[in-house]
């Protein structure tokens, strides 16, 4: 059953937006009495059929809803690759597998320090659907790195750099019953500075193998470990 996108249900009915409206009857060819899944990205799922296959405003009656549980917080922080498309796959991958805030940071050896949200928007609703979850993450205004490190309150807080230094396997010590951040830095890593800071805000250093990874994959990797 295909999911879609609503704002609310009221009363038993609902309406697709225009872009999940084009969606269902232009591309998927969806018609009257066809059956469909909805979601509202704050908890909400329902089952139900469409009643009016208006391709700007699709009607639908409702025949079965719940309420989901919202998830125990799952952080990703990272400082955002040159490259766009990794960026995208970062967000894409991991709402999927079940991040629930992210936060853009900006740090010493940044590669990006412009970060637009907007452009990810569709994604996080795309890989929500796709992953059959029922709540949309947060992304998080872009921040310095001092500042986010300083102010953020998770009980278990990780930060993952390439340096020499004692750290700990992260799927030893995360917790998915807890709620969890996880810091992942720039291809040009963190600088002693910033690993002292975050040690000093009680933060723990971890190692997310032998391997050397780029961004995009240490944020796949670290989310996939804390999941586990």
């Amino acid at each position: 059953m295909t999911t879609f996108l609503t704002d609310s249900i009221e009363n038993g009915i609902c309406f697709l937006t225009e872009s999940e409206s084009r969606h269902a009857i232009k591309v998927l060819r969806m018609k009257n009495k066809d059956e469909l899944s909805i979601i509202n990205g704050n908890g909400l799922y329902g089952k139900g059929e469409i009643i009016d296959s208006n391709p700007k405003k699709t009607k639908i009656k409702i025949y079965e809803q719940k309420e989901i549980k919202k998830p125990v917080p799952l952080a990703l922080a990272f400082c955002p690759t040159k490259n766009s498309d990794r960026n995208k796959l970062i967000i894409e991958k991991a709402t999927e597998i079940g991040v629930t805030d992210f936060f853009p940071l900006i740090s010493q050896n940044s590669e990006r320090r412009k970060w637009n949200t907007e452009k990810f928007e569709k994604i996080l609703i795309s890989s929500i659907k796709q992953s059959q979850r029922f709540w949309l993450p947060t992304i998080h205004p872009a921040g310095k790195f001092n500042d986010f490190i300083k102010k953020i309150s998770y009980k278990l807080k990780f930060l993952a750099h390439c340096k020499e230094g004692e750290k700990i396997q992260l799927k030893k010590i995360s917790n998915y019953l807890e709620s969890q951040v996880v810091v992942i830095g720039p291809e040009g890593d963190f600088t002693f500075e910033e690993i002292e800071l975050a040690k000093t805000n009680n933060y723990k250093m971890v190692s997310l193998g032998n391997n050397r990874l780029r961004t995009e994959t240490a944020c796949i990797v670290a989310v996939t470990l804390m999941k586990l």
